[in-house]
């Protein structure tokens, strides 16, 4: 790996911390029913995903959730610190930690015969519903049964309140990254 390259790869992973912060700044909507607002910072995670891939995006979500563990305000409306991080939303925001793994590596398991850098834009619709709906809900409500006490099934049929918005941001998501995509091609 070249300089260049490496300060590239600096570069853009300071690029989408800085995203992933912008859009922090973006209250969540409360629902009442749940102790877990809708926030727009998952759309800069999903970018993350899309655009970094794998181990870049790793690395921007660790940088990311280290910054939240010191207490910088870099989580939806401007909260951070330990208690956010074992707190009613922990559950959803270590799964995204492994969101770039997961999407990843589901692409190699599920599209291998395709062996493509970038995803037809059906294929990370696709990818990016099924990581939302399983390692997103599922650990937003496992940390909700453990935390809160409410029941994992209740928690997690509670996150189908989420999933209209999810759509509209995967499919943002989506829009975005290939774009980006056909543009570096030109």
């Amino acid at each position: 790996m070249t300089t260049t390259s490496r300060l590239q790869d600096l570069t853009k992973g300071a690029v989408f911390v800085a995203l992933l912060i912008v859009f922090a700044m973006i209250p969540g909507i409360p629902l009442g029913f749940l102790p877990v607002p809708i926030v727009l910072q998952n759309l800069a995670v999903m970018l993350v995903v899309l655009i970094l891939g794998p181990k870049r995006g790793t690395m921007v979500m660790t940088v990311f959730l280290l910054l939240a563990a010191v207490g910088l305000p870099v989580l939806s409306g401007g909260r951070g610190g330990l208690a956010v991080l074992t707190g009613p939303t922990a559950g959803y925001i270590w799964a995204w930690l492994l969101f770039p793994a997961v999407y990843w590596g589901l692409n190699r398991l599920v599209f291998s015969h395709r062996n493509l850098a970038q995803p037809a834009w059906w294929q990370s619709v696709i990818l990016l519903i099924i990581v939302d709906l399983i390692l997103d809900f599922g650990m937003g409500a496992a940390w909700l049964h453990f935390n809160q006490g409410l029941g994992f099934w209740s928690a997690y049929w509670a996150n189908m309140a989420f999933v209209p918005g999810d759509l509209l941001k995967i499919a943002l998501a989506v829009f975005l990254d290939q774009a980006l995509w056909q543009a570096s091609q030109h």
